[in-house]
């Protein structure tokens, strides 16, 4: 039996490894429900290799919702809050989304931002600018 993933080890995993994949944030047609765009940093390939998934909200350092590849699946390009995809596992929530701030965690990523206004709606944050790969000397 295995213990729930806390966010913190997610948030830890992904510190120290090299930035390989984005996430992007899209709204749904259901209040609350955010959509989430998995690929690589440069926006336009399938995302690489993802182990855990993390909605965090603003300023804590327990999930909302966590989710942890099995090993038996290629992850998918899209993930829907709360729907937990084949190959995957539930490891916390998920919770229903509160109006408020929300931080997004992937494997080999950099964190994503995104907010529930008062009446629902997923507003995602901008992305951080993308830097441009040094020139050859």
């Amino acid at each position: 039996l295995q213990k729930p993933c806390p966010a913190a080890s997610i948030v830890a995993a992904t510190a120290c490894e090299a930035i390989i994949n984005e996430v992007r944030i899209e709204p749904s047609s259901a209040p609350r429900v955010p959509v989430f765009v998995l690929t690589d940093t440069s926006g336009n390939a399938p995302s690489i290799l993802i182990y855990g998934f993390s909605v965090v909200r603003c300023g804590s350092d327990s999930a909302s919702w966590t989710i942890a590849a099995d090993g038996s699946q290629a992850h998918p390009p899209r993930l829907t809050y709360g729907e937990t995809p084949p190959g995957y596992q539930t490891r916390v929530g998920p919770e229903p989304l509160r109006p408020g701030c929300y931080d997004v965690y992937v494997t080999g990523g950099r964190r994503a931002r995104f907010r529930i206004d008062a009446n629902g709606k997923v507003i995602a944050d901008s992305p951080p600018p993308r830097r441009e790969p040094a020139p050859p000397r």
